[in-house]
């Protein structure tokens, strides 16, 4: 009987570390989509679909091109950190962002009318937040980074 109990906790010793692979959570999935027209709230022109956004790094983000003529581009990241290439007008773009930290994105086109959008990626610093107001943004999307930025908790 000894030995047999002796097998069983050697099994499942070895067995272990094989289950807690398979147990491992995959990345999440975010999509945002770029709109005309918010179609829930026809006063919302020229908005993504999801402005703030918060993520743990290695989440896959989609940008969907919903409506015709948008793009994405990153104006602003944490210092060090590589940001996306700008988007090709009317095109999906999968983004993956693994350093933490602040970034702020815009649709080039229409970035003066405020289609601005930020992610928060894991858990950033006040500093950092702060840090974030210095992106080059222009026209409306400069009051907009500023109501998005204010709800970073």
């Amino acid at each position: 009987m000894k030995k047999f109990l002796t097998t069983i906790a050697l099994t499942a010793a070895l067995a272990a570390p094989a289950f807690a692979e398979k147990t491992e959570i995959p990345p999440a999935q975010y999509i945002v989509e770029m709109w005309n027209m918010d179609p829930e709230d026809r006063k919302r022109r020229m908005v993504f679909s999801d402005e703030l956004l918060e993520v743990e790094a290695g989440d896959l983000i989609l940008f969907a091109a919903t409506d015709r003529g948008h793009n994405v581009e990153f104006v602003y990241g944490p210092k060090g950190a590589k940001l996306p290439k700008r988007s090709k007008i009317g095109a999906d773009v999968e983004v993956t962002l693994t350093e933490p930290g602040v970034y702020v994105y815009v649709c080039t086109p229409h970035a003066t009318m405020g289609m601005i959008g930020v992610v928060v990626v894991g858990d950033v610093s006040e500093a950092e937040v702060k840090a974030a107001m210095d992106a080059k943004v222009r026209g409306q999307s400069k009051k907009k980074l500023k109501e998005l930025l204010s709800e970073v908790q």
